[in-house]
């Protein structure tokens, strides 16, 4: 059955969108696409009528289509929860992977995340979406941010990906860093007699020296998601 088959013998026998259900399914295509704006394009739509999605407004069914679509997902999935993920894989196969996410229990120190002992749940990634990128799973831990010494790159409220087999340290690329039970984000540049500048892209902040031996680097940012 095409897609559009499957759109009409779904309203057919009236099937009702669940908004909890739907819109945890469409904040997943958000997740998938790295951003609000990214799936809104790939899908034909506004982003305010996305926005309003998310916030519980029924989608037209061409609207469903378009999304379905540009996520690549299954549109019966996207619209029940019923039946495989990925449009193009073998019932009960599965395309979404979980990845750990730290978050604090409340806000703390500008862009400061709490240790790997404060984990409490997961962010789903597309297998297929983190492979095309050269990234495992298994290596990688999301966090959300809190403050804003890292805008406009990373903004207060957003996800990131940090993959913890990446730390040797590139000059100009984003980094966790471990300070006690605390987890700082930074852009790292390397210095002459070994040492190593932490850099915050607001300018408001100041530039932190460190020696490069007192570093201990968790890994490097490597994904950054936030709605718009």
């Amino acid at each position: 059955m095409d897609m559009r088959a499957a759109i009409d013998a779904s309203v057919a026998l009236q099937k009702p969108i669940e908004d909890a259900g739907f819109i945890g399914r469409l904040r997943e295509l958000v997740a998938m696409l790295g951003t609000a704006s990214a799936l809104a394009k790939k899908a034909g739509i506004s982003q305010s009528g996305l926005h309003r999605y998310l916030s519980g407004g029924e989608p037209t069914r061409k609207v469903l289509i378009a999304l379905a679509e540009a996520g690549g997902v299954n549109l019966d999935w996207l619209m029940t929860g019923k039946g495989p993920v990925n449009s193009r894989q073998a019932p009960g196969a599965d395309s979404l992977t979980r990845v750990n996410l730290y978050t604090p229990p409340e806000p703390v120190n500008d862009t400061v995340i709490p240790s790997p002992s404060g984990i409490l749940t997961g962010v789903a990634f597309c297998r297929n979406w983190l492979g095309r990128h050269g990234l495992d799973a298994k290596s990688l831990n999301a966090a959300t941010i809190r403050g804003n010494s890292m805008d406009p790159t990373i903004r207060n409220g957003d996800n990131i990906l940090i993959d913890m087999g990446s730390r040797e340290i590139l000059d100009g690329e984003i980094y966790a860093i471990r300070d006690g039970e605390t987890l700082m984000i930074k852009r790292l540049q390397r210095q002459l007699g070994g040492r190593v500048r932490m850099i915050s892209d607001n300018a408001l902040y100041p530039v932190i020296d460190a020696p490069m031996a007192d570093l201990d680097v968790v890994g490097k940012v490597v994904w950054r998601g936030s709605l718009l």
